[in-house]
């Protein structure tokens, strides 16, 4: 899951079981229908579950010669499914960009449904990250399929109209800076809500469980075993929540408090990434003050930060404070991006140096440095993940849509403000908040999840995830029926499994293949940190055994698009 305040990019209810006596939920099984709306409902229905997909592969050997051969067997189609299932019969259609991998091996394979989260990020190349991450086992028996949700990738898109974030300082509290925020978010939900036109308020959870539900009856399926990372795991709580008959063996990694609201989620990530940056990074940089020169303690290290954040502020150089505080958390995702980050923080303080002391050509060498530095931070970490604006708005539609939000603008001063004191690297930020503004439309209610009457759920999470904090999973864990909390200790990513972590990768594919879960209080310990350097400046190539799992796909997309 993106934090609001680092994902700036375009800022960017569960359908009630029954309706008119047809159960959505499994349309091709016998239900009473009674009058001729209700027919015209059930034969929509009908034609949508009917449709035959045309499988073409989705890459072209000949256009993109030269990947991993695995990639050629990628197989992409259309899909059609009602813009509002609540409605199917009204015959407006969405277009749904859906993906499988076959198995090569089984004669009866089940389906297997992956999600990278957002929630709204383009999951249709997912798939390959097993590829790539040779997880053969889980792909020998089970057909693999990923899809690009409504309202993004190839699907059909949402858009904002191109609104962006103003860049300013959510640390200066002045009257006019408050008004200004808050304005800048006010209009970034108008814009939403004219540019999206009649597709807006049908991109919802609500909505994408039945495109997923679809997609397994047309696959033929019974079941619907799952994979979700990070909002994934929200998307996969309310599937088995629409379709507990139909739910199989579930993984959620990385965990969204899928019993609560967006809100209270959200709320969660200023402590979440202080955490983080405190516990893991800081302590990172100190052992290694030889290379970057930024403190011997994590104290040190800190106020070394928050140092230059303040001459940035003061003198605007290169990269403005705002910019910074975005980059840095934006690599508190993943370890790995660790001696990027720290290396940018040495580039700028080199150049701060330089220019202060008018050495104007040695702070241009600088600037060059800290430019090229950030932009293989963009291009390889979290921070700006899609091009346009279709992934960041369909990540509004949804948070602001599936569940209500409260307080309006009063309680974003008086809470942002009260988690930039505690938590200064996002909390300061969380006052740009589309969806205080948002015009939600009069839906059915999204159920809460409980896990009554399907089957246990693997969930497997780090101590120290920035983006979706521990806090957050433990609740899940609490209120979620069934529910097997697995531990990554020593460990702080956002995204484990495929990862490199070989006691998550064995314990997830036991269960997924096996339906073995481990023992309640079970613990893996996490991976190895990063060595010191000055980055890795990645070209787009395959990712390496051990990338963090949504930093590989990443790296896929780049390398496949």
């Amino acid at each position: 899951m993106q934090s609001r305040a680092v994902r700036r990019a375009g800022t960017g209810v569960l359908i009630s079981a029954a309706m008119s006596g047809i159960l959505l939920g499994a349309p091709h099984e016998a239900q009473a229908v009674t009058g001729p709306a209700q027919l015209r409902a059930s034969e929509a229905i009908g034609r949508y579950d009917s449709q035959k997909l045309s499988w073409q592969p989705c890459l072209d050997k000949a256009e993109l010669p030269g990947l991993p051969r695995a990639y050629y067997r990628l197989q992409c189609a259309t899909m059609l499914a009602p813009r509002d299932w609540k409605t199917p019969e009204a015959g407006v259609d969405v277009r749904i960009r859906v993906s499988r991998l076959k198995s090569v091996k089984a004669t009866d394979p089940g389906m297997l449904f992956t999600n990278p989260g957002g929630p709204g990020a383009e999951g249709a190349d997912l798939p390959l990250l097993l590829v790539s991450a040779e997880r053969k086992k889980l792909m020998a028996g089970q057909d693999v399929y990923g899809m690009d949700v409504r309202g993004t990738g190839g699907s059909s898109n949402l858009t904002c109209g191109g609104a962006r974030d103003l860049s300013v300082d959510p640390r200066v509290r002045s009257q006019a800076n408050i008004g200004l925020l808050l304005d800048a978010a006010e209009l970034t939900a108008r814009a939403c809500a004219v540019a999206g036109g009649g597709l807006r308020e049908y991109v919802t959870t609500a909505q994408t469980v039945q495109d997923v539900d679809l997609l397994r009856r047309i696959a033929g399926q019974e079941k619907t075993n799952w994979l979700g990372f990070s909002a994934g795991t929200w998307l996969g709580a309310h599937y088995a929540t629409a379709f507990p008959q139909h739910t199989g063996r579930m993984v959620f990694d990385s965990n969204v408090d899928f019993t609560s609201t967006w809100q209270a989620s959200f709320a969660r990530q200023p402590l979440g990434f202080q955490r983080r940056f405190e516990s893991d990074f800081a302590p990172w940089v100190a052992r290694h003050h030889s290379v970057y020169g930024l403190g011997t303690t994590k104290e040190a290290v800190i106020a070394s930060y928050e140092r230059l954040r303040s001459r940035m502020t003061a003198d605007a150089p290169v990269e403005d404070a705002v910019t910074l505080d975005d980059i840095v958390a934006g690599t508190m995702y993943a370890k790995m991006l660790f001696p990027d980050a720290a290396a940018a923080l040495a580039d700028l303080n080199g150049y701060v140096r330089a220019q202060s002391s008018g050495k104007f050509r040695t702070a241009d060498q600088y600037a060059a440095k800290v430019g090229r530095r950030v932009a293989a931070i963009e291009r390889t970490g979290l921070r700006r993940t899609f091009s346009g604006d279709a992934a960041s708005t369909t990540f509004l539609a949804i948070t602001c849509q599936d569940t209500p939000w409260s307080g309006g603008v009063q309680r974003l001063r008086t809470a942002s403000s009260e988690a930039g004191k505690k938590y200064p690297l996002i909390g300061w930020a969380t006052i740009s908040q589309p969806c205080a503004f948002w015009d939600r439309p009069a839906a059915a209610a999204l159920p809460t999840p409980t896990g009554k009457d399907i089957p246990p759920v693997l969930m497997v999470q780090s101590e120290n995830d920035p983006a979706t904090p521990i806090e957050g999973a433990r609740a899940a864990a609490t209120n979620f029926a069934g529910a097997r909390l697995l531990t990554v200790k020593n460990e702080g990513d956002h995204g484990l499994y495929a990862g490199g972590n070989g006691c998550v990768d064995r314990k997830v594919e036991n269960y997924l293949l096996k339906g073995e879960l481990p023992a309640v209080g079970s613990s893996c310990q996490g991976t190895a940190d990063p060595r010191p350097g000055y980055g890795s400046m990645r070209v787009a190539t395959a990712p390496r055994s051990g990338t963090n799992p949504l930093l590989a796909l990443r790296q896929i997309r780049e390398l496949v698009h």
